[in-house]
């Protein structure tokens, strides 16, 4: 019976050429991502087998460990899908690079880049393990997870692709000084979880992967060249259901891109669709032959292509015969796009793996490496021109498919070549030439139920076109059937432009039903698909407005999403210029030109110019001599600058973006004066700033990147700061002026001023750090910590702050200031208004110091009041002229000094007394305990229960009988006084039902059953008595209380004589009377004893009513007791000796 088998093989199309050589980081989504990630980790478990496990499984199920495929190709066993069917992996430059364009940005190029992808790190994932010391990666290639099986040609040949140095030129890789980190194909998402990426916990991760193999899946040639079958009969028996199935496989990619969204993952599309089998069932192709791995979302899937001439037009570029097609099984576009896969020439090994060699080969498995080296190669390109910093991974995906070159038959995207052919070229001028306005690059964040828009003018002339990809949650995969066509997209943002008359431009989207051949329409939302685009061929000279929205619910409650934007945008930018001078002056018109290092345009910037500084010479200053406009100012290279503004205004109306980490802006000021109607970018980079004064004028301003500043003012200007952290020394908002973004802390060393009617849209914490410095608050803020590191720092204004952490000296000018937390530091001083009061509404906390020198004072008379009930004992902390107001307790120790300040106590901590008791079981009817948390050397104790009764033990109990609030009173005495402390005890209806105590021989019982019980023997508990029954020792009142979470209900009580109820003769000489008893008791006592007779009384409760003594100095003697109690029941004792005798008394 033949074994039906899951089978993962891009199978290689190979045409071989040997020849010897002769000589590869807001606090909300973090933690959404961390958890993600934690579920990865666990999941992963039964796709990361054990080659014990392997080998087991594979006896139990009778299947081999590896299958011997045609064209010197095997299959190695790997996990058993969600069907329990066994999974098998397989494998699935200067031409290249010609093809998609990388050839531009490399060393030579046409743009000048120079690109190596040096200090990149790429992930290698493939079969077995590549040559490492091959003489095309020198030593830049380790194979990380120690693999030592037998050297794999695929894997040379695709790490060849990406990174070969060029020592045959022909074989050149994509990213040729880049570091690769290989790994063969087993528990691939287990080291990938690993080894990726992340700002935050990998820094040194690899931040592009490639993997160029996949499920073997359909049909297959076997080692003797016949066709054989992978699908799973019991699901389908005409067609491999795994074809665009999004498995448990495809999650696992989409949730490791989700919780890592930097990193990117390239996978190749297959080469199924020429698989025609023998004629017994269907062949796989042409459509719908992508298998789990590229079904997945958030990573690029890349299908193989060859180009016979330089493109020029859509007909240039030819579909191989192999590459595999959509639609997936919920019609969303896939491969995402093409890259060069069909004679590919590349590194390869000869001699069994011994010597090196070269090869053409064929098969996505040669696109995906042509792709993921160029997308390297764009990433160390942003990295130059932004701060240091790498595009999200679906920001690298939107730039990718916004650039692609048209593919195909039809425009817009198709089930065949998806977006297009990658265009390396298009998409480095992007980056290089992004100013804000016609070419745009955003990452952004749409909140639930938000919109995020902006308007630009169209110049009727450039097409509109934009692209937004976004790394969306894990979808949930459908149960396992043939085509289910359950959509996968969780958060389903739309995109639309909207023009002046209302007409509405939608994105490209294509329909899964009309199969490979589906054409592309705009006329209505994308409901499939996390990259939309929208393309405007003829846009008119009119104002357009950018939507995006979402439908439905946010998972997460929010969506990180990119944009790229192009267009021929009317926005006031009418040039560019680039500076081509030397030590000169900004004004010298011979030092500017049209083009980078060109010649000499014989004229300055002026408020349209988009300035570019690309090619400083070494140690270059450049000059101002008079007030410069510009529209934008852009500076990149390593070389050291100097922009001299020589106490001039440099005005900026669109954006600043620098990369240049040696560049120093000094003497002057720079203006920064956009618009309302669109955002403009700030992005400094690591610029060092020596005497500039930076205002915000007017605009809308987006700050990515901010080194430490001299004054920093925000006037009629919105600013949003992306980083969490900024350093100035002065820091001043105006009336109109508006902050938000993620900012969350600001280092000021002089002055912090936020004029009345100024929004700031986030808590700030404030670090001042300078020697003398005034904090204004004109605003009243809310949400504000505030830390003195400095010295002497002044604040005349100011809302509630949440945290005051002082050190150095600090002045309160202003006759109010209220602060939730107020921390002293152990060198600290706190100066007080002369009048002023200073509100602490939740604690004061004090860096011990004994013997410091940290004070509170005030020239004249100031309040320090804190009206929270709490004890604080400080160390070293001197307070003089301030009174304490408040109910705190605080101690200062006798070292210290308290100089005209009242209600502060100063003397050993150990003795101040601090009363305060909480209450437990606070239900009428139950019995209420009492827990004494007092504090210091107390010798007494003296309650009073709202007046209906009193205790003087530590912790009593005590019974109210009514749900109803009462004020219990605790007195405290000791050597230091007496103190008290109230608190109302609010008393609960009682759900408990009262119990009744069964009584069988010297055994009680709960008549009432009960999750936990608690006996009580004259009044008080009986430790270990938890038990529904109890056995009785000695005479007394006894009770038992029913205790549930909240509540206890106390029984009446039964008294338990110490003997049988004899008669007074018999009773050794005890006896009393009248019983029942009206006003008086007597004790007669008739017997030989003679010292001293105690005798005590208690009621039901156990409350004690009696406790009194007498000496018996003869025979017979009678005790006379008043008895003006209530009606009851009461218990009598007379402790005489070593003897016990108690009586029950009944008062009428």
């Amino acid at each position: 019976m033949r074994k039906s088998i899951v089978l993962v093989i891009f199978l290689l199309l190979i045409w071989e050429s040997y020849g010897q050589n002769p000589v590869f980081s807001d606090e909300g989504m973090q933690k959404v991502r961390s958890g993600v990630f934690q579920k990865l980790q666990e999941s992963v478990g039964k796709h990361s087998l054990t080659n014990e496990e392997k080998r087991r499984i594979s006896t139990s199920m009778g299947i081999p460990l590896r299958i011997n495929l045609a064209n010197n190709q095997s299959a190695t066993f790997q996990y058993l899908d969600e069907t329990s069917h066994p999974v098998y992996f397989t494998t699935l430059n200067l031409k290249a690079a010609k093809a998609t364009e990388t050839d531009a940005l490399q060393e030579g190029g046409s743009l000048n880049l120079g690109l190596t992808g040096r200090d990149m790190i790429v992930g290698i994932y493939d079969q077995t393990r590549p040559k490492s010391n091959h003489n095309e990666f020198g030593n830049r290639v380790s194979q990380l997870d120690g693999s030592t099986e037998e050297i794999s040609n695929h894997a040379t040949h695709v790490t060849g692709t990406i990174l070969a140095a060029g020592n045959n030129a022909n074989a050149k890789g994509m990213a040729t000084e880049a570091t690769g980190w290989a790994f063969n194909w087993d528990a691939d998402i287990s080291k990938m979880t690993q080894n990726s990426y992340d700002p935050e916990l990998n820094p040194g991760g690899h931040l592009v992967s490639n993997h160029s193999y996949g499920n073997l899946i359909g049909w297959y040639r076997d080692s003797n060249q016949n066709w054989s079958w992978a699908g799973n009969e019991g699901v389908s028996s005409q067609e491999d259901y795994r074809f665009g199935y999004y498995s448990s496989k495809s999650r696992q990619i989409d949730e490791l891109t989700f919780a890592k969204p930097y990193y990117t993952i390239v996978w190749a599309a297959g080469n199924d669709r020429s698989d025609v089998g023998d004629g017994s069932k269907p062949s796989d192709g042409p459509e719908d032959t992508i298998g789990p791995e590229g079904v997945a979302k958030n990573n690029i899937t890349v299908g193989a292509v060859s180009l016979l001439q330089d493109y020029s037009a859509p007909s240039d570029v030819f579909m191989s015969s192999f590459s595999s097609w959509g639609p997936v099984d919920d019609g969303r576009i896939k491969p995402d796009f093409v890259g060069m896969g069909v004679n590919v020439f590349s590194s390869a090994v000869s001699n069994n793996g011994n010597g090196d060699s070269y090869a053409t080969l064929s098969g996505t498995s040669m696109a995906s490496p042509n792709v993921t080296g160029t997308l390297m190669l764009l990433q160390e390109l942003y990295h130059q021109r932004n701060s240091s910093r790498y595009m999200r991974s679906a920001t690298l995906k939107a730039l990718a498919i916004h650039t692609t070159k048209e593919a195909g038959i039809d425009p817009g995207p198709d089930y065949m070549y998806g977006w297009g052919l990658l265009d390396a070229k298009a998409a480095a001028d992007i980056v290089i030439n992004e100013d804000g306005s016609s070419k745009v690059i955003r990452e952004l964040q749409l909140e639930d139920k938000g919109d995020y828009q902006i308007e630009f003018i169209s110049n009727g002339v450039d097409p509109i076109k934009v692209t937004i990809a976004w790394t969306d949650p894990a979808g949930s995969p459908a149960p396992v059937q043939l085509n289910p066509g359950n959509l996968m997209l969780v958060n389903d943002l739309d995109m639309r432009i909207v023009d002046e008359s209302g007409t509405v431009y939608y994105p490209w989207s294509l329909n899964p039903a009309q199969g490979s051949g589906a054409v592309a329409t705009r006329n209505g939302d994308n409901f499939r698909d996390n990259v939309e685009q929208i393309v405007i061929e003829n846009p008119s000279p009119q104002k357009y407005t950018l939507q995006v929205n979402h439908k439905g619910n946010l998972v997460n409650g929010q969506q990180d999403f990119s944009m790229i934007f192009s267009a021929g945008v009317t926005d006031g930018q009418t040039s560019t210029l680039y500076w081509i001078g030397g030590n000169e002056d900004w004004e010298n018109l011979g030092n500017w030109s049209l083009e980078s290092n060109g010649q000499s345009a014989g004229r300055i910037p002026d408020a349209g110019t988009r300035v570019v500084i690309d090619s400083p010479n070494p140690g270059q200053a450049i000059q101002l001599n008079e007030t410069a406009n510009v529209f934008s100012l852009n500076v990149f290279g390593e070389e050291n600058l100097v922009l001299d503004l020589n106490q001039q205004n440099l005005i900026v109306k669109n954006g600043f973006r620098s990369g240049n980490q040696n560049m120093e802006i000094k003497n002057g000021t720079l203006l920064l004066e956009g618009e309302v109607q669109k955002e403009s970018i700030l992005d400094f980079g690591q610029v060092s700033f020596t005497g500039v004064d930076i205002q915000f004028n007017s605009g809308r301003w987006q700050v990515l990147s901010m080194p430490p500043l001299d004054k920093f003012g925000i006037n009629a200007a919105e600013v949003e700061v992306q980083t969490d952290r900024i350093i100035m020394d002065d820091f001043i908002l105006s009336s109109e002026a508006k902050l938000n973004g993620k900012l969350n802390t600001i280092v000021f060393n002089n002055q912090f001023i936020i004029e009345k009617n100024a929004i700031v849209g986030n808590s700030l914490d404030l670090v001042f750090s300078g020697a003398n410095g005034v904090y204004q608050d004109l605003q009243k803020l809310e949400g504000i910590s505030l830390t003195n590191n400095g010295g002497n720092l002044a604040i005349q204004a100011s809302g509630i702050f949440e945290t005051m952490n002082l050190s150095g000296q600090t002045s309160i000018l202003a006759q109010q200031l209220s602060v939730k937390s107020l921390l002293l530091g152990a060198d600290s001083e706190l100066v007080l208004a002369d009048g002023g009061t200073v509100d602490v509404f939740e604690l004061i906390g004090y860096e011990n110091d004994p013997g410091g020198s940290a004070i509170i004072r005030s020239v004249g008379k100031a309040f320090i009041n804190h009206n929270v009930y709490n004890k604080y004992c400080f160390e070293g902390l001197s307070v003089e002229n301030v009174d304490l107001l408040g109910d705190a307790v605080i101690n200062l120790d006798v070292q210290s000094k308290v100089v005209n300040a009242a209600n502060w106590s100063n003397i050993n901590c150990e003795d101040v007394i601090f009363v305060n008791f909480e209450a437990r079981f606070n239900c009428a009817g139950g019995i209420t305990e009492f827990i004494n948390l007092s504090e210091g050397n107390i010798n007494s104790y003296n309650w009073n229960f709202a007046g209906l009764g009193s205790s003087v033990i530590e912790n009593p109990t005590y019974v109210f009988n009514f749900s109803r609030t009462y004020m219990v009173t605790l007195e405290a005495s000791g050597p230091s006084g007496t103190k008290s402390f109230q608190r109302n005890i609010s008393v609960a209806s009682n759900t408990l039902n009262r119990p009744n105590i069964v009584v069988n021989g010297s055994q009680l019982s709960s008549q009432l059953p009960a999750a936990n019980y608690q006996w009580y023997r004259n009044g008080r508990p009986i430790e270990g008595a938890n038990s529904r029954s109890y056995i009785v020792d000695d005479g007394g009142t006894y009770q038992v209380a029913v205790i549930d979470e909240q509540c206890n209900r106390i029984s009446d009580v039964v008294v338990v004589s110490g003997s049988e109820d004899l008669t007074p003769h018999s009773r050794a000489g005890y006896s009393i009377g009248p019983n029942p008893v009206s006003n008086k008791l007597s004790l007669f006592i008739n017997n030989d004893y003679k010292g001293e007779v105690n005798v005590s009384l208690y009621d039901v409760r156990g409350s004690n009513k009696v406790l009194d003594s007498f000496i018996k100095n003869e025979q017979s003697i009678e005790y006379l007791m008043d008895f003006n109690f209530p009606s009851g029941l009461y218990l009598l004792q007379v402790h005489t000796g070593g003897e016990l005798h108690s009586f029950k008394v009944l008062k009428e």
